[in-house]
């Protein structure tokens, strides 16, 4: 039974005759209906009375407790300990060292803010917000001459000598699997690169694997390249209309005479479309999303290997990214024309690209070629931001033209 302190003076303010000693006495805890003192009753000081001292004692040790528990939790969070970021369980300093060359990127644990943004620069050197590490980039083989420019430095070599810690390294894919856009797209979503290049433009099935992953991919385009269709030398024919070369390839037209040629059958080459951007490309646009004729395989690993079967096979032909064909000495660049009537448009100006009908679209097969950043939140976003930004800036549009591709701005 709980107790209540009575001395002596009625919190009530009334006047109480069964108080039979009045005037203040020491506080004394009573348990019956008076107190045992004074006789004043529990309800003359129940609007007023002191807490009960059991009630007191359990109200001080409460307070005790929670005193102690919010001690412990400013020490947690207050520790004089130099700060840490911790993220994905690892205790991260705020300059990392460049990570290693391995198999993973390994800078998906390194978190950044705010997200760096694309904004346009005037040479490499003036590009910010480059981190420190290996880049580990890979994807389109229409990319290659930035990578392998004729009798121009590669612009590898130019980047990190504006950027000496701002290590590319270009990473093929595992064993067994084709380079091209699909398998750096997907290279990227496994983390096994940091940014990714890609003749096509990204397909839903990609955003939502990334979304799935809890990031999200974002693309931009760099620059616009040609598709060149080249022959064996001995076809002599002015050229060839989008139709027909769709014709062709899905098996419709089998031999030159059809197309006002020599009685010789025709030999397509082409990669697999499933493993790169412009054989895909070439299916979905040229070919109208149907399917390579059967006899279009064995698919050819690359376009060096089309190039070097159109060469030894009479009646083949090919198609690649034209600033890889434009330089060939063994084939024949083959002129298009838009539609039967107009006139046929050479993609390559001796050895050089025809940029001009390139920009204008005068030539019947052009597309964009895309940067792919993984928007993360860690270093790896923050590389391909400055890849991005690096490609796009005065100093890089330039070398894009120079090498045979065109600008994008």
């Amino acid at each position: 039974m709980a107790g209540w302190i009575c001395n002596g003076i009625p919190k009530d303010n009334k006047p109480h005759p069964e108080q039979h000693t009045s005037g203040e006495h020491e506080p004394y805890e009573n348990f019956g209906s008076d107190c045992v003192i004074c006789g004043l009753s529990k309800e003359a000081i129940v609007g007023g009375s002191k807490v009960p001292i059991k009630i007191i004692a359990a109200a001080t040790a409460g307070v005790v407790v929670v005193a102690i528990l919010l001690w412990i939790l400013y020490k947690i969070f207050n520790s004089d300990s130099p700060s840490q970021d911790l993220v994905n369980d690892n205790l991260v300093t705020p300059n990392p060292s460049p990570p290693s060359a391995t198999t993973s990127t390994s800078n998906s644990s390194v978190s950044i803010s705010p997200p760096p943004k694309i904004t346009t620069y005037r040479t490499f050197i003036d590009v910010s917000d480059i981190p420190q590490m290996n880049v580990r980039y890979g994807g389109s083989t229409s990319f290659a001459p930035l990578r392998t420019p004729q009798n121009l430095p590669q612009m590898e070599l130019l980047i990190e000598q504006a950027h000496p810690d701002f290590n590319l390294i270009y990473t093929e894919p595992p064993p067994g699997i084709k380079p091209g856009s699909g398998a750096g797209i997907q290279m990227l979503l496994d983390s096994q690169l940091s940014v990714a290049q890609s003749s096509r433009p990204l397909k839903e099935k990609e955003y939502e694997s990334a979304k799935t992953r809890g990031f999200a991919l974002e693309q931009h385009a760099v620059a616009i390249d040609g598709i060149a269709l080249y022959v064996n030398p001995e076809i002599s024919i002015p050229g060839l209309t989008a139709a027909q070369v769709k014709d062709i390839y899905t098996g419709k037209i089998t031999n030159w005479n059809q197309v006002g040629g020599p009685n010789l059958p025709i030999t397509p080459f082409s990669r697999d479309p499933e493993d790169g951007g412009t054989p895909e490309f070439f299916r979905e646009k040229v070919l109208s999303g149907e399917s390579l004729a059967s006899f279009v395989q064995p698919y050819v690993r690359d376009t060096t290997e089309s190039l070097r079967k159109v060469a030894s096979t009479p009646g083949g032909i090919g198609y690649a990214t034209a600033s890889e064909v434009c330089n060939q000495s063994t084939i024949r660049p083959f002129p298009l024309a838009r539609r039967q009537g107009q006139p046929f448009v050479e993609p390559c100006v001796g050895e050089i690209v025809n940029q001009a009908a390139f920009a204008d679209d005068s030539y019947p097969i052009t597309r964009r070629l895309f940067v792919i950043i993984k928007r993360d939140g860690t270093l790896d976003e923050q590389a391909g931001v400055a890849y991005t930004n690096l490609l796009l800036s005065d100093e890089g549009q330039e070398i894009v033209d120079q090498v045979g591709l065109v600008r994008i701005r």
